[in-house]
């Protein structure tokens, strides 16, 4: 009797054990990816496009190298295709925390790559079936459980020259994302254990063009007042009867030239000045031989001369610049040494300009003339200025 039950205990002995080993085996329970999406940055047929993969591990799942390595893969459709040479700055990877990408390894049916530094991943890409694996250091500490993934392949040559191309086609097409967790084979053979698929259109294209038109724009004015305000043609500067022991110019009692110009040209505009007399400045019209001459000088009492100089030159929108001749030099309103610049009656001379757009451009122009001992006299000194306002478009 004793020796049956001993037999009897061993035999259940035996069946313990067996029972036991199953319970030991664990494996992963599948499960959906979730909230899984792809952001293209182009959705055209035919076009390169960078991709923003996303998707979430299931409940209790995480992302590592303990036991087993993990691996992450996305799925491309035949339509998509690749090209290039895939570089490290083609990726990026972030599972709650980013990580560098320290190696590629691609080629046809390539699943497997390799990465030695903790915490760094590695991508294998598989050129035929157009699979983009992750893998994850061996020290690679593990994800959160749950952890949101996020993977952007760069497809567009923007940072290497890996590119993925959406199909010729239009219509939806499926991606599929997977996770082999805690496998074996994870690194050789991918057991895909929990995955998930995403739609994306692809349109004959992507893009509207808005278009519209600005017309060329140039306003223009001249005015002569003693103050800033508007005035009417014909205009004119009566200098009066000069003397000998002062300058007269523009400033409380001679009106001064004003000029407005506004512009939308992108190469700005040009104001131009030539008179009519050139060096000769104001001449007698009953005796043409008879002349106040001008020339670039600093005016003096007694001396004789005539010219101009910009007092001021202001814009509400944009620069309104003296012309290269008048950018130096004294220039003043009732002011007995203005510099003023010689004139010619055959080439216009740039006396205000901008180098772009210009809004209420504003110049003010002082005219001045002083005459010597030996001066001719005559009521009828004349000289004609003519400006002119030359856009660049």
């Amino acid at each position: 009797m004793k020796s049956k039950i001993m037999r009897i205990v061993a035999r259940l002995t035996v069946v313990a054990t067996i029972v036991s080993s199953l319970m030991g085996f664990s494996p992963a329970s599948a499960a959906t990816l979730t909230t899984a999406k792809d952001t293209l940055t182009r959705e055209a047929i035919s076009t390169t496009a960078d991709h923003t993969v996303v998707f979430t591990l299931p409940t209790g799942v995480d992302f590592d190298s303990t036991t087993n390595t993990d691996i992450l893969r996305v799925q491309f459709p035949s339509g998509f295709t690749l090209g290039g040479t895939w570089q490290t700055a083609d990726f990026t990877f972030n599972d709650g925390t980013a990580h560098t990408v320290e190696a590629v390894a691609q080629g046809a049916g390539t699943i497997d790559c390799t990465v030695s530094t903790a915490q760094n991943v590695c991508v294998a890409v598989d050129t035929t079936n157009r699979i983009f694996s992750i893998k994850p250091a061996a020290t690679y500490t593990a994800s959160a459980t749950a952890a949101t993934i996020t993977f952007k392949i760069f497809g567009t040559t923007t940072t290497g020259t890996g590119t993925l191309t959406n199909p010729g086609t239009a219509g939806n097409q499926a991606l599929t994302y997977a996770s082999c967790d805690e496998t074996a084979s994870c690194t050789t053979s991918f057991t895909s254990v929990h995955s998930t698929t995403v739609t994306v259109p692809i349109v004959d294209s992507d893009q509207v063009t808005v278009t519209a038109s600005v017309a060329a724009s140039l306003t223009f004015d001249l005015d002569t007042a003693l103050t800033d305000t508007e005035s009417a043609a014909p205009y004119s500067v009566p200098l009066g009867a000069l003397t000998t022991g002062a300058v007269a110019n523009s400033g409380t009692s001679i009106n001064s030239i004003w000029v407005d110009v506004s512009t939308n040209a992108g190469g700005g505009v040009v104001v131009t000045v030539q008179n009519a007399n050139g060096a000769n400045g104001l001449v007698s019209t009953s005796t043409p031989a008879d002349n106040i001459n001008n020339a670039a000088a600093t005016m003096a009492a007694g001396t004789e001369n005539y010219g101009l100089c910009v007092i001021s030159n202001t814009a509400t929108t944009g620069t309104l610049n003296k012309g290269a001749s008048y950018a130096s030099g004294t220039c003043a309103a009732d002011t007995q040494t203005n510099a003023v610049k010689a004139l010619s009656s055959s080439t216009p001379d740039a006396i205000l300009s901008s180098s772009g757009p210009l809004s209420g451009g504003r110049g003010r122009i002082s005219v001045n003339a002083a005459i010597s001992a030996t001066t001719s006299a005559h009521s009828d000194y004349t000289d004609v200025l003519t400006f002119i306002a030359t856009s660049t478009f």
